[in-house]
């Protein structure tokens, strides 16, 4: 019920009939009830919800790699959510409810800047190594572009990366994996960037690894 403060053509606060009455700041305002949701659980608005929390939940967990990643998409919005319009119509798959994330079609950084030739992967000793041939000079590709390395372990829903491991001209990059990762499965993904102009290449997915364990 609704109480009038200062009579009929005063500000109140509660709910009369189907509107709402209240004082901000000493500001009397008033809003209509929102209407009922009809039908708020069905089937097409589930699935959407499931997805929706599966690709944001991920998101949050590799969120410092993705605000390097998708700085060139976020226009008149958060870098992360640029990554969460680009990956939510593209990344899942199976049949609700057994929704799964194909990290092979995930996208953590989108860009003009090339990457580099045959980028390959391989972890030994805690150490996550990737290589590739250097294509300096073709396209945007200069030789000064810094390799960003992702490494996401879905065991331990847990990531690390580098937004700078090494350079084009290096061929090579290197990354430490926590050692509790130990036994573990990790995905992989290679971006470069150019840390003068700020440009980024489309990321590339390398693969799942296993990671040895290690006896004490």
């Amino acid at each position: 019920m609704g109480t009038i403060k200062k009579g009929i053509l005063g500000g109140f606060s509660g709910k009369v009939g189907t509107v709402v009455g209240a004082f901000w700041k000493g500001i009397a305002y008033m809003r209509s009830l929102a209407g009922s949701v009809h039908n708020p659980k069905t089937a097409k608005q589930m699935q959407h919800r499931l997805k929706f929390a599966i690709v944001s939940e991920f998101l949050s967990r590799i969120q410092g790699f993705v605000k390097a990643g998708f700085s060139a998409k976020a226009v008149g919005m958060s870098e992360v959510n640029a990554a969460f319009k680009y990956n939510f119509d593209n990344a899942i798959g199976g049949v609700y409810p057994a929704y799964e994330l194909l990290f092979n079609k995930f996208y953590v950084s989108v860009g003009s800047l090339d990457l580099p030739d045959n980028p390959s992967a391989a972890i030994d000793s805690q150490i996550l190594s990737v290589s590739w041939n250097d294509n300096s000079g073709l396209g945007k590709a200069e030789a000064t572009d810094e390799a960003m390395l992702l490494v996401y372990n879905s065991v331990k829903d847990q990531s690390v990366y580098s937004l700078a491991a090494g350079t084009r001209a290096d061929r090579q990059a290197s990354l430490t994996l926590p050692t509790s990762w130990s036994g573990d499965s990790v995905d992989v993904w290679l971006s470069m960037r150019n840390p003068d102009t700020g440009l980024v290449s489309n990321s590339v997915y390398l693969g799942n690894f296993s990671i040895k364990s290690h006896m004490v």
